[in-house]
Order: C-alpha cells, then sequence, then structure tokens
C-alpha cells in the first residue's frame, strides 16, 4: 500500500497536481490552474478520463489561482451522464456521486474575496442535488445543507459542517445572482 500512496504522490508532483489529502480527508482541492474541470487537475477516484469537477451552471471560471463563482454553479464528485455534463437531479432521481457522505463531515471553503449586491444574494451547498431547487433531489428540501448570505462569508476558512448524504454522494456549490466568491481552496473530512 505504501508503493502505491508513493506512485499516486510521485505522479500528482510530476503533473503538479496539487495534492494534500490527509487521513480522514475526503478531498482537498486547491483552485492554482484553469484546468480545474479537467481530469488532469482532479479526476474521478475509479476513472481517471473524467473530472472530479465539473460545471453544472453559468461560466465558473479560475482567475489568479482563485475558482470564482459568480451567478455559477459547480459539482464535485457528480458521475458525469454519456455527454459529459451532470445530469439534472429530479424528486425521485439523481447523478451518482463519488463521495462517501454517509457519516457526519465538515467541508471547509476557503475564500479570498465574496461580496454581493445585495443581502439577499445567497451561497449555497447542496449534496444529491445538481439544480437550484431545493426539491428537486431524493433528499427534498434537505438536500441544501448550507445557505447563507455571501456578504456573511469571511476572507480565509468558512466551515460547515454536514451529515446528510450516502457512499455515493456529491456536492454542488453555488453563488446565485449578484454573489461572488473567489475561492481558494475546498476541502471535506470525516467530523
Amino acid at each position: 500500500m505504501k508503493t502505491l500512496h508513493a506512485l499516486v504522490v510521485a505522479g500528482a508532483l510530476a503533473l503538479n497536481i496539487p495534492l494534500s489529502v490527509q487521513a480522514g480527508e475526503l478531498l482537498s482541492a486547491r483552485f492554482q490552474t484553469d484546468n480545474t474541470f479537467t481530469p488532469a487537475f482532479k479526476a474521478m477516484p475509479n476513472d481517471a478520463a473524467k473530472p472530479l469537477f465539473a460545471v453544472s451552471g453559468g461560466t465558473p471560471k479560475v482567475e489568479d489561482g482563485k475558482l470564482v463563482l459568480a451567478n455559477g454553479r459547480i459539482t464535485v464528485g457528480a458521475v458525469l451522464d454519456a455527454s459529459g455534463k451532470v445530469a439534472e437531479s429530479s424528486a425521485s432521481d439523481r447523478p451518482a456521486g463519488v463521495l462517501d457522505l454517509s457519516k457526519p463531515y465538515k467541508i471547509v471553503v476557503k475564500l479570498a474575496e465574496a461580496s454581493s449586491v445585495s443581502s439577499k444574494d445567497n451561497f449555497f451547498i447542496y449534496v444529491n442535488n445538481s439544480t437550484t431547487k431545493q426539491a428537486d433531489s431524493p433528499l427534498g428540501s434537505s438536500s441544501q445543507i448550507v445557505k447563507v448570505s455571501a456578504a456573511s462569508l469571511k476572507v480565509g476558512d468558512n466551515v460547515f459542517p454536514g451529515s446528510i448524504g450516502d457512499a455515493k454522494s456529491f456536492l454542488q456549490i453555488r453563488a446565485e445572482s449578484g454573489a461572488v466568491v473567489k475561492i481558494e481552496s475546498i476541502s471535506i473530512a470525516a467530523d
């Protein structure tokens, strides 16, 4: 097992992929390059040809080493459909995921900046929901685990606890219209 770990670390370093997953961490990613939505940045654990991060709405981009969400959405760990896109979830169905969120966890979103046009512009994190509607998930309104005013977010680490999900989950991170968040890194760890 140590040999496999050494090969993974050596491969990640050779490809200049940020790799800092510690014991208990499910994911750790720093957005330093503009290839965030490609497998070269982070690939699915069971399919090296598919990206772990995908755009699910708007036009998220990476600028100056920050993931910029301005009226945009991304998924983390959602399995893409045959067309290479994130399928829309519904009250009865959802895309499969690769994150094991079956036990309590915490999500840490490190921000460089957060702003909004009004206090009604929110930042969201969903579990097993690839749309903007709470009911569009088998989890119903419980799929929305974070809803905070973008203006209330702080520069640095913003920690959000979670306890909903299963062994094949995914997350969706969203900044709604009027909100702009610049994310340096995201990590998910067992709580």
